[in-house]
């Protein structure tokens, strides 16, 4: 993949980590903040142009979009997956050969002059390289990104279970919140397993998961909840690796 694109396309991706990563509706100063990293990065990173023009527009008006989504929408997970797929669309138009957007020049000098500033040389042309930025794109991808469609697909099929098992009461923020962590960690491992070739190592992760719930289990609603929440999250993560996999090779 063009590497220029993969690093915007990274730091777009952190970005919405920022706003997206709660349920709650993120405020216009965060989408702000959010805007003002990703142009910053455009400056940094690609010299001004006509794609980088249509770059800056592209985010801005996402974001503004975005914003404005998320003090309507009704379905905020959808509606945030939807824009994300709608921005990275646009922008791969802006790094496509008819507009040529390009890293700046001064970077290569910068980079062939990296180890007479820092020792850690060796870390930062790592970090750089295509592959490692591909592989950040991925797990970024199987984190927050894959969060959005299940979120998304559970409002969609209105598959939410009314109440905790054991008749413990509603469901409250931070079962959704611990939910939320624990699934992140589950793709992230998955993924990393994947690229890695270790298949076997899937089933330790989701049997751990299943040993953390077995009590819980006995709930017949909440168990079909969580068993469709992760086998749909250890689908989005392996096809994340599946798919790095393939464009890296």
């Amino acid at each position: 993949m063009n590497p220029a694109f993969l690093v915007f396309a990274n730091v777009v991706l952190l970005a919405r980590l920022f706003v997206l990563f709660k349920d709650d509706a993120s405020t216009g100063r965060s989408w702000l903040i959010k805007t003002a990293v990703e142009v910053v990065a455009l400056a940094v990173f690609y010299p001004c142009s006509i794609g980088w023009l249509v770059a800056a527009m592209v985010v801005s008006g996402a974001n503004l979009l975005g914003w404005r989504r998320e003090i309507r929408s009704r379905q905020k997970n959808l509606s945030r997956l939807l824009l994300g797929i709608a921005e990275a669309a646009a922008l791969s138009i802006c790094f496509a050969p008819c507009l040529g957007l390009v890293f700046r020049p001064e970077l290569a000098r910068l980079a062939a002059s990296l180890g007479e500033v820092t020792v850690l040389e060796p870390l930062v042309r790592l970090v750089a390289t295509p592959q490692t930025q591909l592989a950040l794109l991925g797990l970024l991808l199987a984190g927050n990104e894959a969060n959005l469609v299940i979120r998304a697909g559970f409002d969609l099929l209105d598959l939410k279970p009314r109440s905790l098992p054991a008749g413990q009461g509603v469901i409250d923020v931070r079962e959704f919140s611990r939910g939320r962590v624990i699934g992140l960690l589950e793709r992230v491992l998955l993924y990393l397993f994947i690229l890695q070739g270790q298949y076997g190592a899937i089933g330790f992760v989701l049997a751990a998961k299943a040993f953390t719930r077995f009590k819980a289990l006995d709930d017949r609603p909440f168990a079909e909840y969580v068993l469709i929440g992760t086998l749909l999250s250890a689908c989005l993560a392996l096809a994340a690796g599946d798919l790095v996999r393939h464009l890296g090779r």
